[in-house]
């Protein structure tokens, strides 16, 4: 069922990037189809449509809960919520921004994007952290939630560091979904943020967006 309703929606899209007049790239490896040439991955859908589908272009699970997007009903919402990890408090949330972002490093405003300042309260390295963010827009009426493995980040003990959800390409630094509501809506919009590390409390905190949009600096 989960599969219909997706490629469904997928031939919905793609019917009008074809009548917009748009041209999907040509996939000259890789390719799958079924019996009746139908796509059968996402790796055949042209990026403007995955832009419509509001999905990743360069992943095939959006939203991180182990289902990829083809098979997905709902890609930007995790189907599966973490469970929160239990144990001592090790860390702290000690700052979030969604808006009005600076770049320390290159002194100058930086495009808005989900960043956090987390806080190490204990004499040992915590390892295997976990985010889980969940973006309202209550106007619109819908919903986005995403699991992101803090792959190869380790907060140092009584260490203070901050990670970004933006496009991934520094240093802790991890991919956001650039077709997010995040960065479609003009609307207000409601973050829950929930940090899971093994062995510690999992921390959590919330945050709301002026309406306006995702501002990028001149």
């Amino acid at each position: 069922m989960k599969k219909m309703k997706i490629f469904g929606l997928v031939l919905l899209v793609l019917s009008i990037v074809i009548l917009s007049g748009c041209t999907a790239p040509q996939k000259t490896q890789d390719t799958q189809y079924n019996g009746k040439n139908q796509v059968k991955t996402l790796s055949e859908i042209p990026d403007n449509a995955k832009k419509l589908l509001g999905i990743d272009p360069l992943g095939n699970d959006t939203d991180g809960d182990g289902v990829d997007d083809f098979n997905d009903s709902t890609p930007t919402f995790a189907d599966v919520t973490p469970q929160a990890s239990t144990g001592a408090l090790g860390f702290r949330i000690q700052n979030i921004l969604v808006e009005n972002n600076y770049d320390e490093v290159a002194k100058k405003d930086a495009s808005d994007h989900l960043e956090l300042v987390l806080q190490s309260t204990t004499n040992k390295d915590i390892h295997n952290m976990t985010a889980y963010y969940i973006i309202t827009d209550a106007k619109m009426n819908k919903t986005e939630s995403y699991i992101k493995p803090l792959n190869a980040f380790v907060l140092k003990a009584n260490e203070t560091r901050t990670i970004h959800f933006d496009d991934g390409q520094m240093q802790d630094h991890f991919r956001a979904n650039p077709n997010s509501i995040y960065y479609t809506t003009k609307d207000e919009l409601n973050f829950t943020v929930i940090i899971n590390a093994d062995g510690y409390a999992a921390q959590t905190i919330q945050v709301k967006k002026d309406a306006g949009g995702a501002e990028v600096p001149d």
